[in-house]
């Protein structure tokens, strides 16, 4: 496997990682109170203030964020496919063995007594009972993985992505968030580098599921500053197409480390924030991009490097194997992606 490729999926998953962890630091603060907290602003693990839900968790410490994008990564490490069960077990029993930080919409998913048996159905349920309105950002938070799995091939990542999704989060608005940041890293790894290109194609990947997506896919693309997505904004910060928003802010307007601090520094659900933009930010830059005092300090990194060593090999066997030699997309699937972008318009 290339230099770059390997690059950019180490930027991928650790900067999921190194997001959450630092934006833990200002999770569920108002601006002015990250502002009030952190007076030059949160850069680094050790400031984060230890009150009552920051201490929790060790400074340098991942959340619930990447704890549940590692249920989806162990299972596929374990299954090499995207099994919807397997990933439902592993959420299960990492929130019946503590869960730190688990949000409502998944733990009403979770508590029912069929998650097991058949999630899917449950999660519709839930979202069905809820007036059709939970379109939090439990999916989007965790589904970078399934952007670097299958990344030669767009229309598995669209339904990796969107299975993976619908375990907890039935919404469509849930499930094209998770659909057009998986499709961003995928092409990035493909070595994309025409972000227009890349955002038609995010645009058609999400065309089926809800037109609200395109809304604030537009909003981010348009917004001059970060502050134009309002993400303190009242009774929204944990609103799926909120996060969606700024980790594309962020690939078209910032650099890796400048990026993060911008986003988690606004305060609102920031540790998820943090968590999207800096995935799509790897993705883009690679691990290398990544400040080496964010990658030291982080807990867990032994671990999470092991695991990416191992995908790198699996990976590098299945490239081999299926992806083309001439072109990004089989036929079959510049078909798929000709038809959606025929219907995108600009």
């Amino acid at each position: 496997m290339q230099k770059d490729l390997v690059d950019k999926i180490r930027g991928v998953l650790y900067g999921q990682a190194i997001g959450d962890a630092l934006g833990l630091g200002a999770e569920f603060l108002t601006k002015t109170q990250v502002s009030q907290f952190y007076t030059d602003g949160l850069t680094d693990y050790d400031q984060i203030i230890q009150d009552g839900h920051r201490s929790r968790w060790e400074k340098g410490e991942w959340t619930d964020d990447t704890d549940q994008m590692l249920c989806i990564f162990n299972s596929i490490l374990d299954k090499k496919t995207v099994d919807v069960r397997d990933i439902a077990k592993n959420l299960y029993t990492w929130a019946n063995n503590g869960g730190r930080g688990i949000g409502n919409t998944i733990y009403a998913v979770l508590s029912s007594e069929d998650f097991l048996k058949d999630p899917h159905k449950v999660s519709l349920q839930v979202w069905e009972k809820s007036g059709k309105m939970l379109a939090a950002n439990g999916g989007v938070m965790r589904t970078c993985v399934l952007g670097v799995w299958d990344y030669y091939d767009l229309e598995k990542v669209r339904a990796n992505a969107e299975n993976a999704c619908k375990i907890t989060h039935y919404d469509p608005r849930c499930i094209g968030s998770c659909v057009a940041v998986s499709t961003a890293i995928a092409l990035l790894l493909q070595g994309e580098t025409n972000f227009d290109t890349l955002m038609r194609k995010v645009n058609a990947a999400t065309l089926p599921y809800d037109a609200r997506i395109k809304e604030y896919l537009d909003l981010a693309l348009a917004a001059p500053r970060i502050e134009d997505l309002d993400l303190n904004q009242k009774d929204a910060i944990g609103y799926t197409l909120k996060a969606l928003a700024v980790g594309f802010w962020a690939l078209k307007n910032t650099d890796f480390e400048q990026g993060v601090i911008k986003i988690i520094n606004e305060g609102g659900d920031a540790d998820t924030n943090g968590a999207v933009a800096g995935a799509l930010l790897g993705a883009k830059y690679g691990f290398e991009a990544i400040p080496l005092r964010w990658t030291d300090k982080l807990k867990g990194k032994e671990s999470l490097e092991a695991k990416i060593q191992q995908l790198i090999k699996i990976l590098d066997h299945s490239t081999t194997a299926n992806q083309p030699k001439n072109d990004k997309t089989t036929p079959t699937q510049e078909s798929f992606w000709q038809k959606l972008l025929n219907k995108v318009k600009f």
